[in-house]
C-alpha cells in the first residue's frame, strides 16, 4: 500500500514539475501573444498621443495617405480604427525651440532658419531601433546617445519604411549660426504600427506585426543636387 501511494506520489510530483516548466518556458517567451500585445501597445500610445497632457507628443499622419480635409499631417488626429495609419511621436529635442532660444542669448536674429527633409533628401542620422519588449534590433548607438562619440549614418530618406521616412519629412536639422549645429536638430522617439514598416513578415530578428520604436536624432540634411558631408 505504502509502495503505491508513493509511486502515485512521484507520478504526481512529475507531473506538477513538467507542468511548471511548460507554464515558466510560456511566461519567459518574450514574444508570446505578440500581434496581441503590439496592437494593445500602440492602442495605448495612441491614446497618450491624443490626450498630449505634456505638450510633448505630434501625430503625423504616413505621407502614403491622401489628406481629405488639406491640412497639415501634423494637425490631424486618427479617428477610431484609424490608428495604424499614423506615427506618434514624442519630441526629445525642438530643433527649431531651441535655435530660437539660443539665438536671442547670442543676441542674434531669434528666428529659426532649421532646414527640414524632402522626400528627395539625403540624411545623416544617429537612431536606435526597438521593439516593444526593449530589444533593440539596430542603430547608432544601443544605450545612451554620446554626439561626441557616436557616428551617425547617411541613407536617402526615401530609402526607409514607410513610417520612418514619414517621420523625417517633419523633422528639421540644427540652425547653421549656432555652435555645433549638427547635435542640435530634432531628436524624436518614434512608435510606428507594423502597417508602416514590415507588416505581418518577419525581417531579420523583427518579427511580423511588430510595432516599431525608434530614437531619431538627425544631424545634417542635403539635397540630390547637393554634395553630402562627410562626417569625421
Amino acid at each position: 500500500m505504502k509502495r503505491s501511494f508513493y509511486l502515485l506520489l512521484g507520478v504526481l510530483l512529475t507531473g506538477m514539475g513538467m507542468f511548471t516548466a511548460c507554464e515558466e518556458t510560456t511566461e519567459s517567451d518574450p514574444y508570446a501573444n505578440w500581434r496581441v500585445r503590439n496592437e494593445r501597445y500602440l492602442d495605448s500610445i495612441a491614446d497618450v498621443a491624443q490626450t498630449n497632457s505634456t505638450g510633448e507628443w505630434k501625430i503625423i499622419r504616413a505621407y502614403t495617405q491622401d489628406y481629405d480635409n488639406g491640412g497639415s499631417s501634423s494637425s490631424m488626429l486618427p479617428s477610431q480604427g484609424e490608428t495604424t495609419d499614423y506615427i506618434y511621436v514624442k519630441v526629445i529635442q525642438d530643433a527649431q525651440a531651441l535655435a530660437q532660444q539660443e539665438l536671442a542669448q547670442m543676441g542674434e536674429d531669434p528666428t529659426p532658419q532649421c532646414r527640414g527633409v524632402l522626400f528627395s533628401d539625403s540624411v545623416y542620422v544617429h537612431y536606435k531601433g526597438s521593439l516593444i519588449n526593449g530589444t533593440v534590433f539596430d542603430g547608432t548607438f544601443t544605450s545612451e546617445l554620446d554626439y561626441e562619440t557616436a557616428t551617425p549614418t547617411k541613407f536617402a530618406a526615401r530609402s526607409m519604411v514607410n513610417g520612418f521616412t514619414t517621420a523625417l519629412q517633419a523633422m528639421y536639422e540644427g540652425d547653421h549660426r549656432l555652435p555645433d549645429w549638427q547635435y542640435k536638430g530634432d531628436r524624436w522617439e518614434v512608435y510606428i504600427p507594423s502597417e508602416l514598416a514590415y507588416g505581418t513578415s518577419d525581417n531579420g530578428d523583427i518579427p511580423g506585426y511588430s510595432v516599431l520604436i525608434f530614437d531619431i536624432a538627425l544631424c545634417n540634411v542635403w539635397g540630390i543636387d547637393e554634395t553630402g558631408p562627410t562626417w569625421n
